[in-house]
């Protein structure tokens, strides 16, 4: 990234107006909840959820080379896409820690703490903003993947997030709203940095499947989500108790029988990436690379196996679809992957 091209973007709050409504929207919302006493108490845990889920959505807004757009209702509820919250209950682990470790005079661990989660914050949200997995974004392995696939370029937001902590440091001084203002402003810039030093590696591109996902999230009709969600729930009980295949059929069957197939695939594939032990997903994928192979979706199939590979780099699709996927990539113009694929 050019010192241009980082400028350009750690502005973002200011020369986006839908960023900048967002961030003077929160900080309008912070100050009344700051002079409301004890009914602030209660504002705050709806706003700053609200906001670490609208930080959340810019770094993959901006990491996907889309245009942000300001905050919606939706950013504001309890309910739906708990893996945006998870920076929140990060940073509440992270605080909870430092103030335990400094109460016993553990400050060389705080400090040794705290500079690791500088350095792999940036990762965390890369990582779970690409695979909506808070497991995953903490997974040393999808971390060191992610900081390898962005390389050298990626100790730029590290290295960002030092100075806007000496810039918040020095501006301590400020008047409280300006203070709070200056502060909303660094902290959406760093947002905006960690998404832009993801873009030019068209990680998204390569990993996120934003129309089948969302179709199945948000607009299957209430009767198929709840048939949906028994499926699956059943099919769990098999896996958990170590029948991964008769949970599989299970599903399986489910999807022949939805009305929306194709949606029906990516719904269950990516509740299963939200599982405790998500190789499972993994071990699915497969099924589902089979049957988008099998019906021409060379797309959308090399998607979910970049996706996979974030995951586990060692994930292959199945032996007999290998030489479908390698067609797939190069056709595409992917001779990374194809090339992995050749090497099984």
């Amino acid at each position: 990234m050019k010192p241009s091209e980082l400028l350009q973007t750690a502005v973002v709050p200011i020369t986006n107006l839908g960023v900048l409504l967002a961030l003077l929207m929160f900080w309008l919302m912070l100050i009344l909840a700051s002079a409301a006493g004890m009914l602030g108490i209660w504002l705050g845990i709806i706003i700053v959820p609200a906001l670490f889920r609208y930080l959340t959505n810019l770094v993959e807004t901006i990491g996907s080379n889309r245009t942000p757009e300001p905050p919606g209702s939706e950013f504001f509820r309890w309910v739906g896409e708990f893996w945006s919250l998870f920076p929140f209950l990060i940073v509440i682990a992270l605080a909870l820690a430092s103030q335990m470790l400094h109460s016993a005079s553990a400050d060389a661990l705080m400090i040794l703490l705290l500079v690791v989660a500088g350095l792999l914050y940036p990762a965390m949200l890369g990582v779970l903003s690409v695979t909506h997995s808070p497991l995953q974004s903490i997974n040393p392995v999808a971390l060191k993947h992610f900081i390898q696939r962005v390389g050298i370029q990626y100790l730029i937001a590290p290295a960002f997030l030092l100075v806007i902590i000496y810039l918040s440091t020095v501006a301590q001084d400020l008047p409280y709203k300006t203070d709070l203002l200056f502060d909303l402003l660094l902290i959406f810039s760093l947002h905006a940095v960690i998404g832009g030093i993801i873009s030019p590696h068209d990680i998204f591109a390569d990993v996120y499947i934003p129309d089948a996902v969302e179709v199945g999230v948000g607009e299957i009709d209430e009767q198929t989500e709840k048939s949906r969600n028994a499926a699956l729930s059943h099919a769990y009980g098999f896996v958990s108790r170590g029948n991964r295949e008769g949970g599989f059929r299970h599903i399986l069957d489910a999807i022949d029988r939805d009305p929306d197939t194709v949606g029906a695939w990516a719904w269950y594939f990516d509740r299963m990436i939200g599982w405790e032990q998500n190789e499972h997903a993994l071990f699915f994928a497969q099924h589902y690379i089979h049957d988008m192979l099998r019906h021409g979706e060379n797309i959308p199939a090399l998607k979910v196996i970049m996706r996979c590979r974030l995951l586990n780099m060692d994930f292959r699709p199945l032996r007999e679809d290998i030489p479908a996927a390698i067609e797939a990539a190069e056709s595409s113009g992917n001779i990374e992957l194809a090339a992995v694929l050749k090497r099984v």
